[in-house]
């Protein structure tokens, strides 16, 4: 069955509003689209221009947004799109379907099914009539807002269309949205005018892929195209507050999507915005995908991960991770100079699940002390790893300890700097020995956090172009060994566990430091 139908414009209110957008974007535009395109197109942030570098500046110093994936599929509690992998499925077994895909430049959609996530099979009858069903009377954008806001998060980028083609908005180009639904409303106008109440900045997610629109594949794909073009066009100027074009097809060639005739219509209508790397350029950052990113100060990058290892809502069956695993991904990501981009996925209600929400608002709480250590701060100079990560400001080092060893006692590598104070943000009892080895930090367990301490160190200079010496070579002879957690081998740090001839264990850190943090 196919639904899609193209709507007939309603020229007067799309028109206006495009006026209106185009207006403001010709006094605030930064730059010529010859530059913004180059820039696009360049991974360092060092090569791009001056304003290609600064306008990320509000996202850098922000450090943590909110990810959100909806849609019908809330209602099957399966997974957004992918769940329709077993499209002609009866529901028990694993029918692969060959999706439509563009059949272009060696490009092909269709391959065996890799992961767990994409369970359950949905049957056909059911996933395509998910929206018939789909009435989120919960809704409340003021308060998905407001509980943004309150975890700490600084921007929010929310699912827009999925791979599956589906709008969250009331578009004049098909009927494939939110019409569709009993609940008619438009979430994503909702959404993006409750971020503009709140001072929240505003993302949308917009999949180049659609396994439902007719003209998506190799016969009829500039036809498509101009489809996709159409529609973030809609979006772009009817909600002028969106900053954050997230696109997800990476590994796609530019060319697939006719790039220079949609970039050069974003640049048109919002210069300013800040484009990821999933359109066949390196764009304005990396986007890593449930993993941490790699220790980088020439690249930037946001992590985007999930509380459940599923995009969508998939049940109180399914089991959500700890606040204090949460709050490690923040510091984590902070440590290795990028963002992070924690994902929700609302109940077919509407809702944040309980569970979540209880998770961002102790982030939230976390942050209301230790923001200083977070926000406008660049990672390092140490290298996070599993058990510390660490930040900088001006004359400040913020380490975030999230294992102490067993002895107690932190060892970080020496810095070229003479130590002023040391503080714990959240007060408490702190002692830091600098000496030529390194530094040696303590905290009596009654004033550690869970999850994350945070200690402040102030030095008598600017820290924010330090590195760390060589750390200390390892005592009594003892053999590193590489740590066993998928963070470090990902990112290449090694914790080196010795025997220093005490039956504790002590750790020395090689290229990196534990991490604590303080009150500023």
């Amino acid at each position: 069955m196919n639904s899609f139908r193209i709507k007939r414009m309603k020229t007067s209110s799309f028109g206006a509003a495009l006026l209106l957008c185009a207006a403001g974007a010709s006094i605030a535009e930064p730059t010529t689209y010859d530059q913004f395109i180059a820039d696009q197109r360049i991974a360092k942030r060092a090569k791009k221009s001056e304003a290609g570098q600064r306008r990320l500046d509000w996202w850098r110093d922000a450090r943590f947004g909110m990810f959100i994936h909806w849609d019908p599929s809330s209602v099957a509690a399966c997974e957004i799109s992918w769940s329709k992998l077993y499209y002609d499925d009866v529901g028990d077994t694993i029918k692969p379907n060959p999706r439509p895909g563009p059949g272009l430049m060696g490009m092909n959609e269709w391959h065996e099914p890799w992961l767990d996530w994409f369970h359950p099979p949905v049957p056909r009858e059911v996933y395509d009539n998910l929206p018939k069903s789909f009435y989120p009377g919960m809704f409340d954008a003021d308060r998905i807002v407001a509980q943004a806001k309150a975890a700490g998060m600084k921007y929010i980028v929310q699912v827009s269309k999925h791979h599956n083609g589906f709008c969250m908005w009331n578009s004049e180009f098909t009927d494939f949205d939110m019409s569709a639904t009993p609940f008619k409303r438009d979430i994503i106008g909702e959404m993006a005018k409750a971020c503009e109440k709140a001072g929240m900045k505003y993302g949308i997610y917009y999949s180049q892929r659609d396994w439902h629109h007719p003209d998506y594949g190799p016969e009829r794909m500039a036809k498509y195209n101009e489809y996709m073009r159409n529609q973030i066009k809609e979006l772009l100027t009817r909600h002028p507050n969106i900053s954050i074009l997230w696109f997800d097809s990476g590994g796609y060639p530019f060319d697939l999507w006719e790039g220079d005739a949609l970039y050069r219509m974003v640049h048109q209508l919002k210069p300013d915005i800040i484009i990821n790397d999933r359109c066949g350029l390196p764009g304005d950052f990396s986007s890593p995908e449930q993993l941490i990113g790699s220790y980088d100060l020439e690249r930037d990058w946001e992590s985007n991960m999930t509380f459940t290892g599923f995009w969508s809502w998939h049940g109180y069956q399914t089991k959500v991770i700890s606040y204090e695993e949460c709050l490690q991904r923040l510091v984590q990501c902070a440590g290795g100079n990028g963002n992070l981009l924690m994902n929700i996925g609302p109940m077919p209600t509407g809702e944040i699940d309980t569970r979540e929400a209880d998770r961002l608002r102790r982030v939230g709480e976390w942050l209301k002390v230790n923001g200083s250590a977070i926000y406008g701060t660049k990672g390092g100079p140490f290298k996070p790893n599993e058990n510390f990560a660490s930040t900088r400001k001006g004359n400040r080092i913020y380490l975030h300890v999230m294992k102490w060893p067993e002895s107690g006692n932190l060892t970080i590598p020496p810095l070229d700097a003479k130590l002023v104070k040391a503080v714990l943000m959240r007060g408490g009892k702190v002692d830091v020995k600098q000496s030529d080895a390194g530094f040696e930090i303590s905290v009596p367990k009654e004033s550690r956090e869970p999850g994350v301490t945070t200690v402040g160190m102030e030095f008598d200079r600017n820290v924010m172009d330090l590195v760390p010496a060589v750390p200390p070579k390892p005592v009594s002879g003892g053999k590193p060994v590489k740590s066993s957690s998928r963070f470090s081998q990902m990112n290449g740090y090694e914790a080196a566990r010795v025997n220093d001839g005490d039956p504790k264990t002590r750790w020395v850190v090689s290229d990196a430091v534990s991490a604590v943090c303080f009150p500023w």
